[in-house]
């Protein structure tokens, strides 16, 4: 065969040109500095100082803290009520599953005694009739208050277009009931209660000096009704609240719904005045008492919560 017909190839070589190892042996180099640069650094070590053997391991952040602007308290039914002192917005903690709670505070619990000051603000006022009153409530649980009250009404009235005066000398009466505080399980220096009285005077009155007429002949008479015997009942519905405003005093406001339950028959037509009830065809009245309440001994005092403390 012969060799020159066939036209020779070169066969592929894997070695580098010397310019490209002209090129690559620079950048290696670089690479070699970059790297023994960076591993002869030192390294910044912060220090540690150890605790002291029994010292307490340092405070840390509790992440189910409540914020300072919550305040936890309790309404009557024992739930836990979340109120925001900045928004004034509060809710219930349903994350606890309450127990129906019972009453906190001892069976026997406080005495209170006060002078109800209405009729007298009110005489000052110009109102024609009344004296004063001194009432008395025995607290059980500080939720059932019985209420006993004794007072003295007078009359000397003149009505309005009329030309005669009415008279009832000074007369006691006696009221007897109950108050229920609603808000039982709270703060005993705040109460908001309704209540119900039945009361009863034994008094009398008389119109000494009614005049009749002018007649058909323009003439007038002078009668007088004489000084007859009554007694008369009422029932009061009381809404009211009473606020501590120094250790052991207090200051009340009623509301009473009155009407006559019974009386005694009356020759000359029935009395214009009533005393501890007021002025007959009136509705509603008021009483403003001041009062102090006296903390009964008892065994234990009621589980501390947030503004709920027991009377000292």
């Amino acid at each position: 065969m012969n060799a020159s017909k066939y036209t020779s190839v070169p066969r592929s070589s894997h070695r580098h040109s010397p310019a490209a190892l002209r090129l690559i042996l620079p950048v290696l180099a670089l690479l070699i500095s970059v790297a023994a640069a960076i591993a002869d650094t030192p390294r910044k070590i912060t220090p540690v100082t150890p605790r002291a053997p029994g010292a307490p391991a340092p405070a840390q952040a509790d992440p189910n803290a409540r914020p300072t602007t919550l305040r936890e308290d309790h309404d009557a039914q024992g739930n836990v009520i979340f109120i925001d002192t900045v928004t004034g917005m509060e809710w219930i903690d349903t994350t606890i599953n309450n127990k129906p709670t019972g009453m906190i505070y001892p069976k026997y619990y406080t005495i209170t005694a006060g002078v109800n000051i209405w009729d007298p603000v009110m005489r000052i006022l110009g109102q024609d009739y009344g004296i004063g009153e001194v009432w008395g409530e025995f607290s059980f649980y500080n939720r059932y208050n019985p209420v006993v009250a004794v007072g003295l009404g007078q009359a000397s009235l003149t009505p309005d277009g009329k030309n005669y005066t009415y008279r009832s000398p000074m007369a006691p009466y006696f009221k007897l009931g109950a108050n229920y505080n609603i808000l039982y399980n709270s703060n005993p220096r705040y109460q908001v209660h309704v209540g119900l009285r039945y009361g009863f005077t034994p008094f009398s009155y008389s119109v000494p000096d009614a005049t009749l007429g002018p007649g058909y002949w323009d003439e007038t008479e002078q009668i007088s009704i004489p000084s007859q015997k009554s007694t008369a009942g009422y029932l009061e519905l009381v809404a009211g609240l009473r606020v501590d405003i120094a250790k052991g005093f207090s200051l009340g406001w009623d509301v009473i719904y009155h009407t006559i339950l019974h009386e005694s028959n009356a020759a000359y037509g029935k009395p214009i005045y009533i005393p501890g009830y007021g002025k007959r065809g009136t509705t509603f009245s008021g009483s403003f008492s001041l009062s102090y309440t006296f903390a009964l001994p008892h065994k234990s005092d009621p589980p501390e919560q947030p503004d709920t403390q027991p009377l000292q």
